[in-house]
């Protein structure tokens, strides 16, 4: 049976997962979630995902959501060798601190920025916003990236 995978174009999180598909190369069914119409507030997508949130994977009877927690579980089931999740405890530890500290420091705060220009109507980033980037000399976001990719 052909996973399927909830997701909606414009969030970083499912071109994450949309990454690691590929470089797995399987085959996954895509299935969009309009979020401004509200798609992930469906009962039916709320039976999936109560957090209704993108992505969310389903692989026969087992549903996961959290791009992080797929791409691992899509590593852990597909992958043909441990390249992209090593099972070495120190290489593993290293993509585990970048995963953990996108979803704990990097997403929270430009998902703060990006929630004010898209659902508050902001038309600048506000000083305090802009700071979170700044807080733990997080500014260096080139470096940060090249960080995050070494």
């Amino acid at each position: 049976m052909t996973p399927k995978l909830y997701y909606a174009d414009l969030s970083p999180a499912v071109r994450g997962t949309l990454l690691a598909i590929k470089a797995l190369g399987i085959d996954v069914e895509l299935k969009p979630v309009n979020l401004m119409a509200g798609e992930h507030l469906t009962p039916e997508y709320l039976k999936l995902n109560p957090l209704h949130t993108v992505p969310t994977l389903e692989d026969g009877d087992f549903v996961i959501w959290d791009s992080h927690a797929i791409n691992t579980y899509l590593v852990g089931k597909y992958g043909k060798n441990d390249s992209l999740y090593p099972k070495d405890l120190q290489k593993r530890a290293v993509i585990d601190q970048r995963l953990y500290f996108d979803v704990g420091i990097l997403f929270p705060r430009v998902g703060a920025i990006v929630g004010s220009l898209l659902r508050e109507g902001a038309k600048t980033v506000s000083k305090d916003k802009a700071d979170l980037l700044t807080q733990g000399n997080y500014y260096l976001i080139p470096d940060l990236i090249a960080l995050l990719f070494s």
